[in-house]
């Protein structure tokens, strides 16, 4: 599959629901998950319909088990083996009051987020710290239906994904709240930031 790249009009599409199980989601989702499994420089921990051109109300995670940040320390995606999750038609239900834009006990500052369909840049977004999940998975050829309940990193992966399926990018938050912009350097691969917010209007 391929992935799309802003500004592409279907990232800016509002997903369908999946109404009936079919053939053909059963093999959308494994090649959507086949898909993040093997995206690298940079990997993925998430991934929309919309990001490969299909408008329906699906993504994938790839997290470790314990649902934390293995993007912060190379070391840690090495030792912990990676958990692939799918989700078909969530909605998120109940989530906390707070806002933070994803600093922890251990590191107050702010995470940037990314996205595969929006390469080499990067921005703090505010996300709820926890969010309630209804969702449906595929078991034994049939759609099973889920509550969780989120928090943390996957949480806040859970918020990305989501807005995918309504059309919105983290970029939108970025604007809305004049967060500071990181580009990535070709050159260096640092982060660099830029007072350039004129790209991410057109996206």
């Amino acid at each position: 599959m391929k992935i799309i790249i802003a500004p592409h009009q279907t990232l800016r599409t509002k997903a369908i629901s999946v109404e009936k199980l079919d053939k053909k989601i059963i093999k959308f989702v494994q090649e959507l998950e086949k898909t993040l499994k093997q995206k690298e420089s940079p990997k993925g921990v998430g991934l929309a319909a919309p990001q490969v051109d299909k408008k329906w109300r699906i993504f994938v995670t790839q997290l470790p088990l314990d649902g934390q940040d293995f993007t912060r320390d190379s070391d840690q995606e090495k030792e912990q083996p990676l958990q692939i999750r799918h989700f078909i038609n969530p909605i998120i239900t109940k989530h906390s009051q707070k806002l933070i834009f994803g600093e922890t006990e251990g590191n107050k500052e702010p995470r940037l987020e990314g996205c595969l369909s929006i390469p080499k840049i990067y921005a703090p977004v505010p996300r709820w710290t926890w969010v309630e999940l209804k969702y449906e998975i595929i078991k034994g050829g049939k759609l099973i239906k889920k509550t969780e309940k989120f928090t943390d990193f996957m949480a806040r992966v859970i918020q990305h994904e989501t807005d995918h399926l309504d059309g919105i990018l983290f970029t939108d938050y970025a604007l809305e709240h004049d967060s500071p912009i990181y580009f990535e350097n070709e050159k260096t691969g640092k982060l660099e930031e830029t007072t350039n917010r004129g790209i991410l209007e057109n996206l």
